[in-house]
């Protein structure tokens, strides 16, 4: 299956917006399999009009020529439809296949750039807001943020199957159910990927 290369900025609006954007990819999917179908029971009208008009008796000039040729004309057009609207529920199949793979990415983060990003993409509160309540220096609040942007980007590009990171984040949620409230704590998921994280850019 088609494999979405994404940048963070991609990634931060799927996490703004990915309840709208998943359930538009599902519309339009749906939208699609309907016209796949509509044209699927066309090609079989127009396949059985065309052996009807072979098995009719010849009249007199060309008529059942030309309507032969244009019930061809049409069916050879349906089949190019379905040929592309199949190749369009594959993209969107695809499409819907990243958003889960970013969104497994993004709840199996560390819990304190988990808190984050949800508070900043997620709930949409004022960046200035949570970077106050977090108690964090301006530097390290922005850190925080990068470095789990950027642990979500490396999540995503790795090898990791999506099974996987399902485990990890209902392994996460076991852990989260279990643990004493006044003691929750997590270790980074690293999985073997490069620690390092790069600010890049300091504004959300």
């Amino acid at each position: 299956m088609l494999m979405y290369e994404l940048e963070i900025s991609d990634i931060k609006k799927i996490l703004m917006d990915y309840d709208t954007i998943k359930e538009q990819t599902k519309q339009q999917i749906i939208d699609l399999y309907n016209d796949l179908f509509d044209t699927d029971t066309l090609i079989r009208v127009i396949s059985t009009k065309s052996i009807q008009i072979d098995r009719m008796p010849k009249p007199p000039g060309s008529s059942k020529k030309d309507l032969s040729d244009i019930v061809l004309r049409h069916e050879k057009q349906l089949k190019k439809w379905y040929r592309e609207i199949s190749y369009e529920i594959d993209l969107l199949l695809a499409k819907e296949e990243m958003l889960r793979r970013v969104w497994l990415c993004y709840r199996i983060l560390p819990d304190n750039e988990y808190q984050v990003i949800t508070k900043v993409y997620i709930n949409k509160q004022m960046c200035k807001q949570v970077e106050l309540e977090s108690g964090k220096t301006k530097t390290t609040f922005f850190r925080t943020i990068n470095r789990g942007l950027t642990d979500i980007k490396r999540m995503y590009d790795s090898d990791l199957s999506n099974d996987f990171l399902l485990k990890q984040f209902l392994s996460k949620q076991k852990k989260k159910k279990t643990a004493p409230k006044k003691q929750e704590s997590y270790e980074q998921l690293s999985f073997g990927l490069d620690d390092s994280a790069n600010c890049g850019d300091k504004t959300p």
